[in-house]
């Protein structure tokens, strides 16, 4: 029996067991997963825009999962990056922050995603910026050793999680 795989995982599972022996708090592995999960849809917008992806602002952010967003839903999930759909799309939420992300066209869960990968924009440059390379050319290791540097010093200086 042959599986296939999408190109684009946004987490495999031999990242996850590497994350998960990570020297990091539950809420730093979970925090972990965010960050690579999120740089391969910055590194899929930047591609897409043809600039590096520190250079994406929090406006293309919410423009391109938009736009994402009316592919799956004009064309089908197939035809859109972001395979998911919710499993109850009649329980969205309200809406009660007021930011970038509040009067997009997209579902309360799609906003909820918006707002992880704007949040991740600044691990992601911060880490970027320490290994002196582009986003879309971090790795998972580096991101994991980057996040254990970061986790100590703050437990260093009294900000543990």
């Amino acid at each position: 029996m042959t599986i296939t795989q999408d190109p684009i995982q946004f987490l495999t599972l031999a990242e996850a067991h590497e994350i998960d022996g990570a020297m990091l708090s539950t809420m730093e592995k979970f925090m972990t997963r965010i960050t690579i999960s999120s740089m391969r849809i910055i590194t899929k917008i930047a591609q897409e825009l043809n600039i590096h992806a520190e250079e994406i602002g929090a406006s293309q952010i919410v423009q391109w999962i938009e736009h994402d967003s009316q592919i799956r839903k004009e064309q089908g999930e197939d035809a859109a990056f972001l395979k998911w759909t919710s499993p109850h799309p009649d329980l969205d939420f309200e809406d009660t922050r007021q930011d970038e992300v509040t009067p997009a066209n997209l579902s309360s869960h799609e906003k909820f995603l918006t707002r992880m990968v704007i949040s991740a924009m600044s691990a992601l440059v911060a880490i970027a910026k320490d290994y002196g390379a582009h986003i879309e050319d971090l790795t998972v290791a580096q991101i994991i050793s980057w996040t254990e540097r970061d986790a100590k010093t703050k437990r260093e200086q009294g900000f543990g999680f």
